[in-house]
């Protein structure tokens, strides 16, 4: 089949040429163009000696394990002074902020006063009914006392008891009053006093705080124990690796937003489950990083034959690398790995140095 129409064709052709009146001969050579290949392009790298080391990470959270929220203990009253900002050290006892509390004060200070003289007034009262007593022993001890002295000094006794015990019923009465009242007043001057209960960082402030109006519901602060601030890793494995006596760096963040802070191991008593980092720098804020990555070395070979990671694959349990041989075709080389570090890999056998291999 493809023979006819290989005829026709050749018939047809001829005829269209014997119509044009053609008689100039056909060149019917075909000019053949070399084709031009391209060799792949290969990256080599050496095989050299060096240092390897095996790098071990530990991922970290970071955790604020003493951490405390502060409120006021007063409502509806205005915040007038506000003595920190967002991320001041303070002490324990410093005071932090204060609604309008001069009114408070001068009623504390009028309590004062009063329970001063209730309680003077109870102290004399009871002195003066001492002395009286004293009196009316002393009057009947001059002679040796008959049965009928000694009735009528009960009797007497009796009567400055009975003239004195109204008047110190009712000043203690006034004194426990007195005590009660300012006992609240000096508790609500507190609650309008907002103080720092333990040494510490503070991590939160209520925007606009001064000038708003108190609310024994709302958090206002926060502040938390800088030695607290940890970043907490579960990757045991580690833990024999640590030096609790070094501090380590973790790397937070990414891209433009990487840093990195100084940790040393802490809370060693509670290393099982855990690990625990001591974070050392201040300016970390939390609120924008939550976790970071820590490296350190476990094992490393001094002086070793190794090469590039990158040029060492893998077949089930067997290694190989790949090597240009002298007609310049790529070929397997099976190898031995030591250790396996961030970007070298040891080399125990199948190459020699001064080896290039493909990468």
């Amino acid at each position: 089949m493809r023979k006819g129409k290989r005829l026709v064709l050749a018939a047809l052709a001829a005829g269209m040429l014997a119509g044009c009146g053609q008689t100039d001969e056909v060149d019917r050579s075909v000019e053949i163009q070399e084709e031009t290949v391209h060799e792949n392009s290969f990256e080599l790298t050496p095989v050299t000696r060096g240092t390897v080391q095996q790098p071990l990470v530990l991922n970290c959270d970071y955790s604020q394990t003493v951490e405390v929220d502060l409120y006021f203990a007063v409502d509806q009253e205005v915040i007038t002074d506000v003595y920190v900002e967002k991320g001041d050290i303070v002490k324990k006892g410093e005071l932090l902020a204060s609604v309008d509390v001069e009114n408070m004060e001068k009623q504390v200070r009028e309590l004062e006063h009063r329970l001063d003289r209730a309680m003077l007034s109870l102290r004399q009262i009871q002195e003066n009914k001492d002395f009286d007593l004293e009196q009316a022993q002393i009057l009947f001890s001059y002679t040796p006392m008959s049965d009928q002295d000694q009735d009528a000094l009960k009797e007497q006794k009796e009567n400055i008891e009975k003239s004195y015990q109204k008047s110190l019923e009712d000043t203690a009465d006034s004194v426990e009053m007195l005590t009660v009242r300012l006992d609240n007043a000096r508790e609500y001057l507190r609650g309008g006093n907002l103080y720092a209960p333990m040494d510490g960082v503070i991590n939160y402030l209520k925007p606009d705080l001064e000038g708003s109006v108190t609310d024994s519901t709302e958090r206002v602060a926060s502040l938390y124990d800088a030695d607290s601030r940890m970043f907490i890793s579960e990757n045991t494995e580690a833990i024999p690796y640590i030096d609790p006596e070094e501090e380590y760096i973790i790397v937070c963040g990414l891209g433009k937003n990487q840093r990195e802070y100084a940790v040393a191991p802490a809370c060693l008593e509670n290393w099982g489950e855990k690990v625990y980092f001591r974070l050392l720098d201040e300016e970390y804020d939390p609120n924008i990083i939550k976790s970071g990555k820590i490296s350190m070395v476990i094992q490393e070979a001094e002086h070793v034959l190794c090469v590039d990671k990158e040029a060492v694959h893998t077949s089930g349990e067997r290694y190989y690398v790949y090597l240009l041989d002298e007609e310049g075709i790529r070929r397997m080389q099976f190898v031995e790995t030591g250790l396996w570090g961030t970007s070298l890999v040891e080399i125990r056998d199948g190459l020699t140095e001064g080896d290039y291999v493909i990468k």
